[in-house]
């Protein structure tokens, strides 16, 4: 049984998150003596003792990756030190303010990884300013040797980008569309350069025409939903840096997945 090392950014306002992420996974996950958590802290002031409530369960480690960028700089300075810390076959990196839906998502996850294909998760949105039709680093899950011999950084150029017919299938974009190089620009341009591909999870949002596939949201909810083949194997409230654990749209958010992880396991 291979390790999964899962890196998680903890930033301010964080470890209510982190404890929840946690506690969805422990409903989940095939098996938690094969999950490692490793704990980015890129912010001052994070309480480690709430981010090391679960150490009874899960191996966790806290990783010292406070930089002095700001933003999406120091979102990818912490994802490139939790890297460096990965050494099993399998590594993740979740966003803080996810929980996971889908009993067994590990397994059913790493069995897509075959052929070229070396990661899986979350889908991007079609209107947004990103890279479109693979895997972005709310949720990613992949073959650790694959990304370090890539040589993929996780810093942002913060800059846009005009594609043309060299690199618009490489963004999963048309000829003349602009995205910005935010953080994770690199992976699907250097995976692909190298031979390798992944595999994008569905978006689901109330927000949008997708919103007729919803399964695990309610149209009154904030957030999204990420599937594979129609399953919502997790899901993403967001702006947690901004959003109190307590404030209402994050409370229906958690009523609502600790009622569907219950369901699921009767």
């Amino acid at each position: 049984m291979n390790k999964i090392q899962i890196g998680v950014p903890c930033a301010q306002n964080s470890e209510f998150y982190v404890d929840f992420l946690m506690q969805s996974i422990m409903k989940t996950v095939s098996d938690v003596n094969r999950v490692e958590f490793l704990l980015g802290i890129n912010k001052p002031g994070v309480n480690k003792d709430i981010l090391l409530k679960n150490k009874d369960v899960f191996d966790i480690r806290i990783i010292d990756a406070i930089s002095p960028q700001q933003g999406s700089l120091g979102h990818g300075f912490c994802l490139n030190e939790l890297l460096s810390h990965m050494d099993s076959k399998y590594g993740m990196f979740v966003d803080c303010d996810v929980a996971f839906l889908e009993r067994n998502w590990d397994i059913k996850l790493i069995d897509r990884l075959v052929g070229n294909k070396v990661v899986i998760g979350a889908g991007t949105a079609k209107s947004h300013h990103h890279y479109y039709d693979f895997p972005f680093t709310i949720m990613s899950l992949f073959k650790v040797s694959s990304i370090k011999e890539s040589g993929i950084s996780f810093l942002p150029k913060l800059v846009d980008l005009v594609l043309t017919e060299d690199n618009a299938e490489i963004f999963g974009r048309n000829v003349g569309d602009k995205i910005h190089l935010d953080t994770a620009w690199e992976m699907p341009l250097k995976l692909k350069t190298n031979g390798y591909d992944g595999i994008a999870l569905n978006l689901v949002s109330a927000r949008d025409e997708s919103k007729k596939n919803i399964k695990f949201m309610t149209s009154d909810m904030r957030g999204e939903e990420q599937q594979l083949a129609g399953v919502p194997f997790f899901t993403h409230v967001g702006r947690s840096q901004s959003r109190p654990f307590n404030s209402p749209i994050v409370t229906k958010w958690r009523a609502r997945v600790i009622d569907w992880l219950n369901d699921e396991n009767e």
